[in-house]
């Protein structure tokens, strides 16, 4: 049952928003009126699709994805049951004391987590899961990344070598690992501009295309054959001779 609720103009400005696609921040105000006044409800995102974003075509689990990767909402189980919980609603809402007491349990310790829950709500139980992020989980659990890029929910992406070497293809005048490293230092230096988990490889891209289109970093020669183009050198430049008189 949807509910009347309450939004506030910093909502607009706030970094952990305006770091979000347009359609996520409105699934995000849509679960605020889905949830009771605990901030709980079922998680049913093909209900809540056509029950608020009836006419965008669009990817509901992206848009979910968005906000769990941001911490906005968080996924849980109890019973086999998959219900989802907005942390900061009963800070921002003003509840009516006439409204019903929640139905819904509330997250325990116990409950399943949030990757496992939705995983399972999507019905993806039993086969491959849809989009980079499940895949990547699963690499990851087997393939030890070469380097981890800071997520804005405290996490870090893993990127495998099969992740570098798919990347130096793509964009063959640009030195994939050390542009990495430059991200994860940016990461580093910008908590606050962090990438959530479903943007970071777009992030990642929209990086490496720009090394490419600015020419890349020139490959340093190896350091033995740098030692040998030294060695193989003149030491001293020789004066030029004078001319006979």
């Amino acid at each position: 049952m949807a509910r009347i609720r309450t939004i506030k103009p910093e909502f607009f400005t706030s970094e952990d928003i305006v770091s979000m696609s347009p359609l996520a921040r409105l699934f995000y105000i849509a679960l605020w009126c889905e949830a009771d006044r605990e901030g709980r409800l079922e998680w049913k995102p093909r209900t809540l699709k056509l029950r608020y974003l009836p006419g965008d075509d669009c990817d509901i689990s992206e848009l979910a994805d968005e906000l769990i990767g941001s911490g906005l909402i968080e996924l849980y189980e109890v019973d086999g049951k998959v219900y989802a919980e907005i942390p900061s609603f009963k800070k921002h809402q003003i509840i009516n004391n006439r409204e019903s007491e929640s139905q819904i349990p509330s997250r325990v310790e116990h409950a399943s987590g949030t990757r496992q829950a939705r995983v399972k709500a999507e019905g993806k139980e039993g086969r491959e899961g849809k989009g980079r992020e499940y895949s990547a989980e699963q690499q990851a659990d087997s393939t030890p990344p070469v380097i981890k890029i800071p997520l804005n929910d405290g996490s870090e992406h893993p990127v495998t070598q099969a992740d570098v070497d798919e990347w130096a293809g793509l964009y063959p005048a640009v030195d994939v690992m050390q542009e990495l490293r430059n991200m994860r230092g940016w990461a580093i230096a910008n908590p606050k501009k962090r990438k959530t988990r479903s943007g970071v490889v777009k992030f990642i891209n929209a990086w490496l295309a720009s090394e490419q289109d600015k020419g890349g970093a020139t490959p340093q020669a190896p350091p033995g054959q740098q030692q040998q183009q030294s060695l193989s050198g003149p030491l001293v430049k020789p004066f030029p001779q004078r001319a006979r008189a």
